[in-house]
């Protein structure tokens, strides 16, 4: 399969590369706005950039300034060498040495397993492939087909790779260094959205049936999550696709005019060494979801969804992944002084201990590092532990599990209704009163999430019960633009509203300060003006 070359341009010089500790600045002549940037600390590559993302500074036109990647900032302490290296050759590579903080030694972006970081194309911390033990890319490619030959036991549909796994073994003859994951799409014999997505799910039942850690990002994309000797290794992401009336859709950012005898049946690819399924026109796929300059190397790139595309993906597939990422990097590699998990219970959590049934059952959502349900479980109470994300709760079950405390901790997703509905039948079939205990959750839920939630607490709460949550009553609210989630303060009679219909209602409310310290926004320990709520469930009259 012959490959296609790129093309270089001449550029003018980089130069005079100064640091401090908000960000960087560096001098680039007019024009030079569409080069890319490695950014390099010690030496390695850790981020990408285009000169024009970094506006004019300093009164200078030819100065040009650009704030430090906020997931970055966190491990700036101490003293470290960056550089500046154009991705397409030239001699102007510049260089600066900054001090940061008062911290001696040097700067490490490692996370705490030891494993090089890098910030990836959506802002969030990541690993590169290329930053791995050398055995890492067979691995991967061992899992991405492992997940294939699953879906193929399981299903008729056409599978090929897509994404990065399909643009550098096509484009340079190898994977992607710069990458951090496998992808694979597959095209469906449906051409509904309605039976794409019962197949999708069908599909991700046969893969957890398998034995496979499956993570569901919308009705149409999941995450196939591994480890190796013990720790998180690359993921392996499934996008479903289908062809209606002329338009073909992948998710998540392609639709595009496309006959189906351009993508089946399926081609070979070699991948480093190995044949893998390619669709049958490589740069149809290509030109759909990088765009006409996919044959240049451009590890800045970034996405662009058209409005259009992603309402009706929205539309037809949901969005289960927000913020996601961004909870799951704050709890594995934030707050590397936390304390031992249950040894500071928070203010909220010892008000409602004095509410609780003695042995009563506790019900812990958006659990968090789980100090306060270790320290409910402390005290005698069997407590069900919840939350968006694993990576938080991890250090809680070793501390449980070592010291025999009653907790089970469970991942529950609050955009995904199945999974809402499932653990609201569970816990409502043990017909006792239960305590529910959701501290900060309010304020950090999209507003489509919040309905769930009234879902959730009218189930759990029918044979008896309280739900005690707190709501901010002034926001946090990140920079714009960040993809940081929210907190913010949310009126309490549009709560008491959108709840009325699940048969809850506001018994109790309290004005209180709490304290918070880790929080992924960056914000600093502060204390947070909340009210707390006690929340029942009343049957409504027939």
């Amino acid at each position: 399969m012959a490959r296609p070359t790129g093309t270089t341009e001449e550029h003018d010089l980089l130069g005079n590369l100064t640091l401090d500790d908000t960000g960087l600045a560096f001098s680039a002549e007019a024009g030079d706005e569409d080069r890319v940037l490695d950014l390099l600390l010690d030496g390695r590559r850790i981020w990408s950039f285009r000169v024009g993302d970094a506006p004019p500074c300093d009164g200078d036109p030819g100065r040009r300034g650009l704030a430090w990647p906020r997931s970055l900032v966190p491990f700036l302490h101490g003293t470290a060498d960056f550089a500046l290296r154009p991705v397409h050759g030239g001699a102007d590579t510049v260089e600066a040495t900054g001090r940061f903080g008062t911290a001696s030694g040097r700067v490490r972006f490692v996370d705490p397993h030891g494993v090089q970081l890098i910030v990836n194309k959506w802002g969030n911390l990541g690993h590169a492939l290329a930053d791995y033990d050398t055995g890492m890319v067979d691995r991967l490619l061992d899992n991405l087909d492992e997940v294939r030959a699953v879906i193929a036991k399981h299903s008729d549909v056409d599978v090929y790779v897509t994404g990065g796994t399909l643009l550098g073994p096509y484009r340079d003859g190898r994977v992607m260094p710069n990458d951090d994951d496998a992808d694979l799409a597959y095209l469906s014999r449906h051409s509904h959205p309605v039976d794409v997505v019962l197949e999708a799910f069908r599909l991700g039942r046969a893969l957890v049936a398998e034995g496979m850690t499956v993570i569901r990002l919308s009705a149409g994309h999941v995450q196939l999550h591994f480890e190796h000797e013990g720790l998180a290794d690359g993921y392996v992401d499934v996008f479903s696709g289908w062809i209606d009336d002329g338009w073909w859709y992948q998710v998540f950012p392609v639709r595009q005019r496309v006959r189906r005898e351009q993508l089946v049946p399926v081609d070979t690819i070699d991948v480093q060494g190995r044949p893998e399924p390619t669709c049958r026109e490589p740069e149809v796929m290509l030109d759909a979801i990088y765009g006409p300059g996919w044959a240049t190397p451009d590890p800045a790139f970034r996405f662009q969804l058209p409005p259009a595309t992603g309402a009706r993906m929205y539309g037809w597939l949901s969005d289960q992944n927000m913020d996601r990422e961004t909870w799951q990097d704050h709890y594995r590699y934030g707050a590397p002084t936390a304390p031992a998990p249950g040894s500071r219970p928070s203010d909220y959590a010892r008000w409602v201990a004095g509410r609780i049934p003695q042995d009563g059952p506790v019900l812990d959502l958006g659990a968090g590092r789980g100090d306060d349900t270790l320290w409910f479980a402390g005290r005698g109470h069997r407590v069900d532990a919840l939350d968006y994300v694993d990576t938080g709760m991890a250090g809680a079950l070793r501390t449980a599990e070592a010291c025999g405390l009653p907790v089970r901790f469970r991942v529950l997703n609050l955009n995904d209704v199945r999974r809402v509905l499932v653990a609201g039948a569970e816990i409502a079939a043990r017909r006792e009163p239960v305590t529910v205990f959701a501290r900060g959750l309010l304020g950090s839920l999209v507003d489509v999430a919040r309905p769930r939630l009234w879902r959730l607490l009218a189930m759990v709460l029918r044979t008896g019960g309280q739900a005690h949550l707190d709501v901010p009553r002034e926001s946090w609210k990140p920079e714009p633009g960040t993809g940081e989630p929210l907190h913010r303060a949310v009126p309490l009679d549009v709560l008491a509203a959108e709840m009325a219909p699940f048969g809850l209602r506001v018994d109790e409310t309290h004005e209180a300060e709490e304290p918070h310290d880790d929080t992924p926004w960056g914000t600093g320990p502060r204390v947070l003006p909340t009210t707390r709520m006690v929340i029942t469930w009343q049957r409504r009259p027939r």
